[in-house]
């Protein structure tokens, strides 16, 4: 018998077996899976979305000998890493297991070049010796080779206990949203009394056919039947309705009038933003801008990147760089440099002032400042050359005073 056979069987042999205990139990067992299920998937999966969001904003910059350049690779890593799937989609499969995942995120490479994000794998540690990954499953597809570690590329959170943190931490929580929803049905609720005289008793006592005789059943319990299941469906609906009764029957309202006391849904929404605070903090993500405020969004923006973001790219261009390239390649300049340079959004006068002194000073060119706005690069020789405006000039010429010209 499994769990949920278990629960609903609680009591067998008594009343508390009933169809409407079971019932009851059931409903319980429900909203509590929900609770914790959907509230926290919630927190979770805004955090991932968020993070892959930011991560595809990045442009992963290639370079041959300390020479850009746009290749293959470039295509690869920057529009589409395989066939099914552009960079957005990728990389949001590649934060989603390296949280969801018990080991961390794994890439593989098929033969003609293409990266996927595995579904499952069996990764095998070892000391001395490269790690191997065996039974690797990607979009249903199931690898019937083994990858070695020099093969893969294999990223982890730096707090691999991350999930587990933040299931702990909802436990206690899940349970707190539970009893508010419950709360605040239970005190928001209608509840009425149906008095029942002997005038209705004795006026409907009869019974309509020998198979109601049999069951006990009389007219008047049909009559409570049909004013409980038909006649007051409407009148309980948002609209206004009439509902009529028989002689000798007659409600009284017990609902809760304290509005002073009176549970909200506000309450609910406390310990659902207190949930997203705990997954927001656990992901170094700031609370304001996981939930959309906008408020002092700049500095938001960059504690998210310094905190959140950036140790991810590290992580990644590191992977890449140690898996793509041999020692002496990188060290002669090939390597992968992944800029956030585009992640946050700005008003092109915000930031002219600042174009202006990086092509003064001769570290932009008229060309990596219309790449940097993300515009047509000018084919031209003079759009590439740096240049630097007169008065700056070396320590040495300064102190002689004077021009030299």
């Amino acid at each position: 018998m499994g769990l949920w056979d278990t629960f609903l069987g609680l009591g067998a042999g008594s009343k508390k077996n009933s169809s409407a205990a079971q019932k009851e139990r059931r409903n319980y067992l429900i909203e509590e899976v929900t609770a914790n299920i959907f509230f926290k998937q919630l927190a979770v999966q805004t955090s991932v979305n968020l993070i892959a969001k930011t991560l595809a904003r990045c442009e992963f910059k290639t370079f041959d000998r300390g020479k850009a350049q746009k290749g293959e690779l470039y295509y690869n890593l920057n529009i589409q890493p395989n066939q099914n799937q552009s960079k957005t989609a990728f990389l949001n499969d590649l934060v989603s297991e390296l949280v969801f995942s018990d080991e961390g995120a794994l890439v593989v490479q098929t033969d003609d070049m293409q990266l996927l994000v595995a579904e499952s794998y069996q990764r095998n540690k070892h000391a001395v010796i490269p790690n191997s990954y065996q039974y690797v499953s990607a979009n249903n597809y199931n690898f019937k080779r083994t990858f070695y570690e020099q093969d893969v590329l294999f990223l982890e959170l730096n707090n691999k206990q991350i999930r587990t943190t933040i299931d702990g931490l909802y436990d206690s929580y899940g349970k707190l949203i539970s009893g508010a929803i419950k709360n605040y049905n239970r005190k928001n609720a209608k509840k009425l009394v149906l008095n029942i005289s002997a005038l209705f008793d004795q006026e409907f006592s009869k019974y309509e056919n020998e198979e109601d005789e049999a069951a006990g059943i009389t007219e008047g319990d049909k009559k409570i039947d049909d004013l409980m299941t038909n006649r007051f469906k409407n009148f309980f609906s948002d609209g206004d309705a009439v509902a009529t009764m028989e002689e000798g029957l007659s409600l009284d309202d017990f609902s809760n009038s304290d509005t002073k006391n009176a549970f909200t849904s506000r309450d609910i929404r406390a310990a659902v933003d207190d949930v997203i605070d705990l997954v927001a903090m656990a992901f170094h993500i700031p609370r304001g801008l996981l939930k959309g405020d906008v408020a002092d969004i700049s500095q938001l923006t960059n504690n998210f990147l310094t905190f959140c973001i950036n140790p991810i790219v590290e992580q990644i261009e590191n992977e890449l760089n140690r898996k793509l390239f041999t020692k002496e390649e990188y060290l002669a300049g090939s390597r992968i440099k992944i800029s956030t340079d585009k992640i946050k959004s700005f008003d092109y006068k915000d930031i002219a002032g600042s174009m202006e002194v990086l092509v003064r000073i001769g570290a932009f060119s008229v060309n990596d400042v219309l790449e940097f706005l993300g515009k047509e690069r000018i084919d031209e020789a003079w759009a590439d050359e740096h240049i630097i405006t007169k008065n700056y000039a070396e320590i040495e010429k300064y102190l002689k005073g004077g021009d030299e010209e």
